[in-house]
């Protein structure tokens, strides 16, 4: 599970998400090892305006709306790979610290949610994510801490920071918590 959002957030509140993929644990050292995955993501916000009086110079078609609320939701295809380094804890437990980069393309999504214009009427929101000036390409840092168990379970703590501007000048962020087996 993930909370995302997208920066600057102003007026976005974090929205929830999942992702699910495979990895591999490449250790070239006791210590130190690459970890490659590749992820099903989903990432967005949900943004809410009420009560907005734009000034007389935006007076345009754009902006006849008084109040808005919707959801962003964009499905990625995600590639991180992490550097690690693995502590002992003891004989059943390691704590492993990872750092990298990732590459995500979107796939899908949607905006939806509905606005209400300065004459009382609602318009429904409902059109594809990557339909609206969305870029599909996106990379950033990545990093997280993770807990093994008899070296088969998993629990990571993971954040995202995005470095490329997809929508305007906004960048993606996450943070989630992932449970994982391994084989």
């Amino acid at each position: 599970m993930n909370l995302s959002t997208i920066t600057p957030m102003e007026m976005n509140e974090k929205k929830s998400g999942y992702q699910f993929g495979v990895g591999m644990d490449y250790f070239f050292h006791n210590h130190w090892g690459i970890q490659p995955s590749l992820m099903l993501v989903s990432k967005g916000y949900k943004n809410k305006v009420e009560d907005y009086d734009y000034p007389s110079e935006f007076d345009f078609p754009f902006y006849n709306w008084k109040s808005y609320y919707y959801t962003a939701n964009r499905i990625y295809i995600s590639m991180p790979v992490m550097l690690a380094y693995r502590f002992n804890l003891s004989g059943t437990m390691k704590l492993v610290f990872n750092g990298g980069g990732y590459i995500s393309y979107g796939i899908a999504g949607k905006y939806k949610g509905e606005q209400t214009l300065k004459d009382g009427s609602i318009e429904k929101i409902d059109t594809g994510s990557f339909s609206v000036g969305t870029k599909r390409l996106d990379t950033g840092l990545d990093a997280g801490a993770t807990l093994e168990y008899k070296n088969k379970y998993i629990l990571n703590l993971f954040g995202e920071l995005g470095l490329k501007n997809v929508s305007g000048s906004t960048k993606n962020r996450t943070l989630g918590l992932n449970v994982g087996y391994k084989f």
